[in-house]
This record gives C-alpha cells, structure tokens and sequence, in this order.
C-alpha cells in the first residue's frame, strides 16, 4: 500500500478508485460527482461532500493515480542501486512497462488526464511527481549505461515513446497487448541502451 493510500479514509479511496474507472470508460466529460457516486454505490451527494468541485475531485484524482505509478518504480529504482548489469535493468524497465498493462483503468485514467493536464495547471501539477520519478529512473538506467547523450533528455524522449506504446496498446485486441508492449519496448530501449542482440 503506498503512502498515499495509507493516509486516505476507506471513503476516499473507494471515490478515487470509482473516479477512475468513470475516467477510463467515459473519458473527462463523464467524470462528475454524480457519476462517482453510481459508480461507488454510494448516495447522490457522497463525493461533493468530501471533494466539493470538480477540478478538487479531478485533481485528487490526478494525484491518487500519481502515486500508485511511483509504487510501481520504486521496486525498480532499488534494484538498479543495487548494481544490477545494464542487461538486468533494461529488461526490468520494459517489466515496468509491461506490467502496467495489468492495470488498464489506471492507465486509461492517466492518458485522459495527461490531456486535461494540458489545459489545467492544477492538473499536471498533480501528475507531476509520477512523470519526474519514473524519469529519474530511466535517467538512472542511460547513465548506468554509460551512455554519452544528454540522460535528461535521452529519458524524456524514451518515457514520452513508452506512454505512446502504452496508449496504443488498447487499440490492440487484449490478447496481441502483452507481446506489442513488450517487443517495442525492447526495440525502443536499444535505440537508447547498448544491448545483447536478441534473435529477431
């Protein structure tokens, strides 16, 4: 459970939980107060008494899903400081990325709020802590590497490539999803990270 988590009343949790999967199956124009409280089971009135707009309810949303993508680095980030080889640390990124596969409301959610972020400060303030950690870890991972680029930009460029991987992945019947993310994953490390060649 993560920190966030921990600090948040069993109320709260199943709002943000609810308001996610609303963000995932109807988008931003669905995610209202109402909506959340069909979702939750709760009774009309329920979430504004605790998130009382819509941008608090957006950004408390925002930054429930934030934290749950730091926890899924965390792991990562403690194995590469335990000096795992290059090899061992690209292919538990691409693990990274592939296992988020196995969280798709969080993922859609994040896509949708990524284009709310866009035209809300509030918003991508609240998603920032997520994005900055997961390019720490990739920054981390190029200079191990012993890569010669600039790793600041090297690991924006590959994170950006990774969410568009990500976001079309669901454009793939469920099945094909796995292998998709996985093998470009793979290619779009390699353009970054000296790798062992893998059989084609």
């Amino acid at each position: 459970m993560s920190t966030q988590e921990s600090e948040l009343s069993p109320r709260m949790q199943l709002i943000l939980e609810s308001a996610a999967r609303v963000v995932a199956a109807k988008g931003m124009r669905g995610l209202t107060h109402r909506a959340v409280d069909g979702e939750a089971g709760l009774p009309v009135g329920s979430t504004s008494g605790y998130l009382r707009t819509r941008l608090a309810l957006t950004t408390a949303l925002a930054a429930f899903i934030s934290d749950a993508l730091i926890d899924n680095v965390e792991g990562l980030v403690s194995r590469q400081r335990a000096g795992d080889t290059t090899e061992e640390l690209a292919a538990q990124a691409i693990e990274l990325f592939v296992g988020w596969l196995a969280t798709p409301t969080l993922l859609l959610a994040q896509g949708e709020l990524t284009q709310e972020a866009a035209r809300v400060p509030e918003v991508a303030g609240a998603l920032e802590p997520a994005e900055h950690r997961i390019r720490r870890l990739v920054r981390e991972l190029l200079t191990t590497a012993g890569e010669n680029g600039d790793p600041d930009t090297d690991a924006e460029a590959l994170v950006a490539a990774m969410q568009g991987v990500l976001g079309s992945a669901f454009l793939r019947p469920p099945e094909e999803r796995e292998a998709y993310v996985r093998g470009t994953a793979r290619r779009i490390v390699e353009a970054f990270v000296r790798l062992p060649s893998t059989p084609r």
